[in-house]
């Protein structure tokens, strides 16, 4: 009888499992969807950026940030700093509203910071606010931008 009893327990979640629906077929009843079209466009241009950074006394820092559509299809951002460029790559969110993706300073510079960042379009496309995290940091830092 406990064999019996072992033998139907372990039938019961491949049953249990065979109730399941496999995953949609796609083709013409789920055809793909793909982001809308013309959302980058919030993002790209020239932007007056400002950011806090509580290692460097003369912040909030200021820069002019130009964000620019690539080829495949994420877009690149850039600003000069002394000795060099810091640069944002990264795509953007399928509703469009959100940028985020990684940053890193110029290899020229003496010691390049890198991390992670993420904005998001305000006001009608006109701002963006956001955060960007150093690698190897916990606390993430605040910017900003206004488009010029």
């Amino acid at each position: 009888m406990i064999r019996r009893l072992i033998a139907l327990a372990a039938l019961l979640p491949v049953a249990a499992l065979a109730q399941l629906p496999g995953p949609p077929p796609g083709g013409v009843l789920h055809p793909f969807v793909a982001p809308p079209a013309g959302l980058q466009q919030d993002f790209v241009g020239t932007w007056q950026l400002a950011w806090d950074d509580p290692v460097d006394p003369a912040c909030p820092c200021h820069a002019i940030l130009t964000i620019q559509p690539q080829a495949d299809g994420e877009l690149r951002g850039h600003w000069p700093i002394k000795g060099g460029v810091a640069v944002l790559t990264g795509g953007v969110a399928f509703d469009g509203n959100v940028w985020a993706g990684r940053f890193s300073q110029s290899d020229e510079v003496d010691f390049p910071i890198k991390g992670h960042f993420r904005l998001e379009t305000r006001d009608n496309g006109r701002a963006l606010t956001g955060s960007y995290q150093r690698d190897g940091t916990a606390i993430p830092f605040r910017w900003t931008a206004t488009r010029r």
